[in-house]
């Protein structure tokens, strides 16, 4: 029903070969072509623009603009479904999907965070999920779970509410700190995050990426620029919300001291540890309230769009001003009736299959004459943005290739340090068996000062992060912007079956009002003469 592609044609045989190009700059050391996935949805629970849509969402979080892919919405079986088939090879560094994200000791872990993802995303639209028959943590971890003792979720609770408050990763660490979080950041490392939580007794520290797909550096930044943009777009700053988070102090252990059994009467107050007990359940209950507002932001994000895109035949009522308490009522013979509102459809009620023509005009977005008559002439559209969202896509493209080139400057800096660290023959010697390598890295380098100029930060060259935040900044805008642009695009289509049969009834009609109008001055003319 529907066909979308990214970064490649979405016909087949176009896709194909746009395909096999990036291909050819790969590394060429596996023989997988692409992968091939299907989302499925329960029968009756979403139209077809919604399956559209979340299998992009699925796609942009997944494939995080790295793969070339074709989607494409099916309704041959009872139930609506996505196909997604995306190239194996990466835009940017021509590594190979299996290579990046389904290798190591965990078997299939890139469709674990598959699933997960896919699930995160039906939760946000509340579509139903298939529950996992496997818990899919550990056993101890299970039994804390249960015990209340768990310290990733601990650690998520707080993670998700301290994102709340931050303006960018940076603001983030610094106020995890500030909240009892400590934490580990090494961007270059394999394991870039990890956290650990201060004075509650926690030992170890907990790899960011066993909390979740959405705890990664990556996400967390993408996270924040959401909710800055929803915080920016409605006026409003974090401390208007929700009370800031206070620093977490961390408990200090009471001294021994020797303790005398005396029997006295019950007290009337609650014990201590009745105390404890109620406090604890009152801390579990108020983050637990900043995670539901967290995630209640982004589901409505996400719903904003799709009611953009599915617009309804009847437009909603405005509301009336509801009368103040002092404000007498009228008395009946003062009371006037409704004004009948105008017709918006009245230019071509007469025309043949109005009422056929009106209602398919309407669920395509089109919902009235006067914006129906605005696609009569190729004019320019408030609403078409293709210019914009092609500026943009080149835009963040080049930012997210920027990005691409300084990780693969990182991959290969060990070999290049290391050539830099010999000298004489044997520095020549390791050139020699090294050369593809170095010549890859001083090109890399020569690319990155070329082109990092234009994004300084105050003057200074701007870390990878800064440069990951802006080009979600961008994203988020192409984003908003095309949904606006698709409705414009379903409107225009839905516009286009029709303009030139609405044209020729509005022209006849105009050629019959001008025949009366003559008719008219030719009998006046005749009837001064007559009297004359």
């Amino acid at each position: 029903m529907y066909v979308n592609s990214y970064a490649c044609r979405s016909d087949s045989a176009g896709a194909s070969e746009d395909f096999r190009t990036v291909r050819g700059t790969g590394t060429g050391r596996t023989q997988i072509l692409a992968y091939h996935m299907i989302q499925s949805f329960a029968p009756g629970e979403v139209t077809p623009e919604q399956a559209m849509q979340i299998g992009e969402e699925l796609c942009d979080r997944y494939l995080k603009g790295d793969y070339q892919y074709v989607i494409a919405v099916h309704n041959d079986k009872d139930h609506l479904h996505c196909h997604i088939i995306f190239n194996n090879t990466n835009l940017y560094n021509g590594l190979s999907f299996t290579t990046e994200h389904n290798q190591g000791r965990k078997s299939e872990r890139a469709w674990a965070e598959l699933r997960e993802i896919s699930d995160e995303i039906c939760a946000e639209h509340g579509i139903s999920v298939i529950e996992p028959i496997g818990k899919g943590v550990s056993h101890y971890e299970n039994e804390m779970q249960k015990e209340g003792k768990s310290w990733k979720d601990k650690l998520r609770v707080r993670i998700a509410e301290v994102m709340l408050y931050s303006r960018d990763f940076k603001d983030f660490l610094e106020k995890c700190s500030e909240c009892g979080i400590e934490y580990v950041y090494k961007p270059s490392n394999k394991v870039k995050l990890k956290f650990r939580l201060s004075g509650d007794g926690q030992q170890k520290f907990t790899r960011a990426d066993t909390l979740g797909a959405d705890f990664t550096p990556e996400r967390i930044a993408e996270q924040i620029a959401e909710i800055q943009e929803k915080l920016s777009a409605a006026n409003v700053t974090p401390d208007m919300l929700i009370e800031t988070p206070k620093p977490v102090v961390p408990k200090t252990e009471p001294k021994p001291t020797q303790t005398v059994t005396v029997q006295t009467k019950p007290k009337q107050s609650a014990e201590p540890e009745a105390i404890t007990e109620t406090s604890e359940t009152a801390k579990r209950k108020a983050a637990a309230e900043q995670v539901e507002k967290f995630f209640a932001a982004r589901r409505a994000r996400r719903q904003a769009q799709l009611d953009m895109l599915n617009a309804t035949a009847t437009k909603p009522a405005e509301p009336k001003p509801e009368p103040s308490a002092l404000t007498p009522q009228p008395t009946p013979t003062e009371s006037k009736a409704p004004e009948k509102k105008e017709d918006p459809w009245k230019a071509i009620r007469g025309m043949g299959r109005a009422d056929e023509i009106i209602a398919d005009l309407e669920a395509g977005g089109v919902m009235s004459f006067s914006e129906l008559s605005g696609f009569f002439f190729n004019t320019p559209h408030s609403d078409d943005h293709t210019t914009e969202l092609a500026d943009l896509k080149k835009r963040f493209t080049a930012i997210d290739t920027l990005i691409a080139k300084m990780k693969h400057r990182d991959e290969l800096e060990p070999v290049y340090k290391e050539y830099q660290g010999k000298s004489g023959w044997s520095q020549s010697r390791f050139k020699k068996k090294n050369a593809a390598t170095i010549e890859d890295y001083e090109a890399t380098v020569k690319y990155i000062k070329e082109h990092i100029k234009r994004y300084a930060v105050d003057g200074k060259p701007p870390t990878m992060l800064d440069l990951l935040e802006k080009s979600n900044k961008l994203k988020s805008k192409w984003n908003r912007l095309n949904v606006e642009h698709t409705a414009f695009l379903t409107k225009r289509e839905t516009a286009k079956k029709y303009t030139r049969q609405v044209r020729q009834y509005i022209n006849e009609q105009q050629m019959k009002r001008e025949r009366e109008h003559s008719r008219q001055r030719t009998q006046a003319k005749q009837k001064k003469s007559y009297l004359e």
